[in-house]
């Protein structure tokens, strides 16, 4: 006789999760329908102990059970937050700490609806005042906030997609005709007479280190060059902070430990003048920090590294299906990756007074654009919307 499939959800606070849970939620990483190396234990962990102890995140944990047998098939990191004019309720919003590039669940690809459903039904019952899951910066074409996805069909009620930007990504398996496309010809030929520039002062090498491990001085290195030029004169480097440099250096490590962690460099007579820190979640990889040294900006270390990192993409990734650049759509990555795809804010309703709040918040957005494209000016005072005589939410466009 066949045993019932049951599945159950509980809570923990982020800096409480036991060295079990974490192999299991690691584990989980590649068997996820989306992965996400911000949602790894090895990236959320660090994050909350070093750059948000005031606020610990709440991760959710979905088992499948049949008998006596248990198996992680979910999990979802949240904070509790109050009504903004993106989320105009009350809302658990997928955890982001200022290092973090994309928001989201991990749900295993052989039971994500099952999983997504008991994960929604604990959060209706623990969170009653919070009327919506926002996750800032989903995939918007991924199986969870795609038109019809799992989103759209958990709960019956429709989710909010706003914010939707394109986001440069990388296949390794198209990096040979990605590299002769005509779009990219005028500028590899300059990046190829800037990397000639950098021969005559020197021996030129790329190096990547990933399976054989990540060498201390190629992290030092990295620190280095991320922290000169701009990001360290307005503090915004990893160095520039010491939570920040304590949360990298641990979150390498606990990725370097299951070789999920990638550094490219350009060095010159030995010496790296541009780095890459990739990490990898399942199949795709996660573009998360550059530095290069400004003493050779006008050779352009950087993109000459980025170019090399697409130029050997097939052979050293060949497990990889995609990086995602996490850049924005003004960064120069996007003079090399010519691939998109879109990102979105996604708002999933848990009940009829979230779900009639946001699509009445959909409709003002919607009105405020259509403004805005036609060269028409609506009033900026905030739109006052009742829901079912239950409330009232202000939005502000």
């Amino acid at each position: 006789m066949q045993q019932p499939v049951q599945f159950s959800t509980r809570m923990a606070a982020a800096d409480r999760v036991g060295a079990t849970d974490v192999d299991a939620w690691a584990a989980l990483e590649s068997r996820a329908i989306e992965p996400n190396a911000f949602l790894s234990p090895y990236f959320v962990i660090p994050s909350a102990r070093h750059l948000t102890p005031e606020q610990v995140p709440h991760v959710l944990f979905v088992e499948r059970q049949v008998g006596a047998a248990r198996e992680l098939v979910g999990v979802a990191v949240f904070t509790e937050q109050g009504a903004t004019r993106q989320m105009p309720v009350r809302s658990l919003v997928g955890y982001r700490s200022r290092h973090s590039f994309l928001s989201g669940l991990l749900l295993d690809r052989e039971c994500p609806e099952q999983a997504l459903e008991a994960m929604l039904g604990f959060i209706r019952q623990t969170f009653p005042r919070c009327r919506a899951v926002g996750m800032p910066q989903v995939w918007s074409d991924g199986p969870l906030a795609a038109p019809g996805g799992m989103a759209s069909k958990a709960g019956n009620f429709k989710p909010l997609l706003t914010e939707t930007t394109p986001r440069a990504i990388l296949r390794p398996a198209d990096c040979e005709s990605h590299l002769h496309d005509k779009a990219l010809a005028r500028r590899i030929r300059d990046l190829d007479r800037r990397q000639r520039r950098l021969c005559q002062l020197g021996e030129l090498d790329w190096r990547c280190h990933r399976t054989d491990g990540i060498p201390a001085e190629s992290i030092e290195a990295f620190l280095a060059l991320e922290n000169m030029g701009w990001k360290g004169e307005e503090r915004s480097s990893l160095r520039s902070r010491p939570e920040d440099e304590a949360f990298f250096h641990e979150m390498v490590a606990a990725f370097a430990s299951e070789r999920r962690v990638i550094f490219a460099e350009l060095t010159l007579d030995g010496v790296p003048i541009a780095s890459i820190c990739n990490l990898v979640s399942g199949n795709v990889g996660f573009c998360f920090k550059i530095g290069w040294n400004p003493a050779f900006r006008s050779t352009s270390p950087a993109l000459i590294n980025e170019l090399e990192f697409v130029r050997n993409a097939a052979t050293c990734f060949g497990d990889i299906e995609y990086f995602d650049s996490c850049a924005s759509a003004q960064s120069f990555i996007n003079e090399l990756w010519l691939a998109r795809r879109d990102v979105s804010t996604m708002l999933v309703p848990t009940g009829t007074i979230g779900a009639g709040t946001l699509r009445a918040a959909g409709w003002v957005g919607q009105l405020m654009r259509w403004a805005r494209r036609s060269g028409k000016a609506l009033s900026m005072q905030p739109q006052t919307v009742h829901v079912a005589n239950r409330g009232v939410a202000t939005v502000t466009q």
